[in-house]
């Protein structure tokens, strides 16, 4: 069967054990493989199509346990890819290809199979079907769905920001509409939390007015793992040089290395667990409490003099 992106949102993906991508846009791909993934609620794999054509197709043992279904993402799939498919006996695939069209062999294959579903993946603004699937588990009132929705229409990105922030945040007052309506400030994020590491409370108070409500929590919740980070580096305060960098969870990159050494010679254990301790705090009073900007800021630059 074969699809354009729009009705993807109405048909009933559970019959299909391949689904092929193709076209010329690839934030639709991103799109149709983040609602196909949240449908069926599988975590997705991805692989080569180098791996899918070497791989040895196996029958399942009598003696094995059966195991959970998979959904793997082959991406920049080719003709050859077409020899294989009947040797994938177990999950779920999505193949995309880039190149292919409409008289294509790959779309020729996936249309004619009833268990595959190619999807035509050319530019489409925010569908409704799909606005209200990304927001069904949130409540959120009715007129500010709407000035969601008229806000990113042609913003899909932009819109799971602001989404994302929303989560965090919690329930939206009518007040605050606005602030999630706007460009996001995360770029004064970075700086902001550069400032704090290396103890410039002259920086993070100008910087800090910056900051719009939907950002607080968010800005909070990345300066907490930042010190988190810092403090996994306290054994090597006396000697940074020899840090397995990439071995912290999350890494850290080459980029933010110095970043890190400047910042353990300005901190000490006690005083970097003391902030991220009220890091903490403040991320529970602000989402719960109505914390204003102005009290956080207080009790930040209490820890960075």
């Amino acid at each position: 069967m074969k699809v354009n992106f729009p009705a993807l949102f109405q048909t009933h993906l559970q019959k299909y054990k391949f689904f092929f991508l193709f076209g010329n846009e690839p934030e639709i791909f991103e799109r149709s493989i983040s609602f196909i993934q949240k449908k069926l609620a599988l975590p997705l794999q991805p692989t080569t199509e180098a791996d899918v054509l070497t791989a040895s197709p196996s029958s399942p043992s009598l003696f094995e346990e059966q195991t959970e279904t998979t959904l793997t993402l082959v991406p920049n799939v080719t003709d050859k890819i077409l020899n294989h498919v009947e040797n994938l006996k177990d999950g779920i695939y999505i193949f995309t290809s880039e190149k292919a069209r409409a008289q294509s062999k790959l779309v020729t294959y996936f249309t004619a199979s009833p268990i595959s579903l190619a999807i035509g993946a050319y530019a489409s603004p925010l569908l409704t079907s799909e606005f209200e699937f990304l927001i069904k588990e949130m409540n959120l009132a009715p007129s500010f769905k709407g000035h969601l929705f008229k806000a990113y229409q042609n913003d899909y990105m932009g819109l799971l920001s602001a989404l994302e922030k929303i989560k965090l945040f919690g329930e939206v007052p009518e007040s605050h509409y606005e602030a999630f309506l706007s460009p996001s400030s995360s770029n004064e994020l970075a700086p902001l939390i550069h400032a704090s590491l290396l103890r410039d409370p002259q920086k993070v108070t100008s910087s800090f007015s910056l900051i719009t409500p939907p950002d607080l929590i968010s800005f909070l919740r990345s300066l907490a793992r930042s010190f988190q980070t810092l403090c996994e580096l306290m054994p090597f305060k006396k000697s940074p040089k020899t840090i397995a960098w990439q071995k912290l969870s999350p890494p850290v990159f080459f980029k933010d290395q110095p970043l890190y050494e400047t910042a353990l010679s300005r901190w000490s254990p006690h005083e970097a667990q003391g902030l991220l301790e009220t890091l903490l705090r403040l991320e529970k009073e602000v989402k719960f409490s109505a914390l204003p900007f102005s009290r956080a800021c207080q009790d930040m630059l209490g820890h960075l003099g």
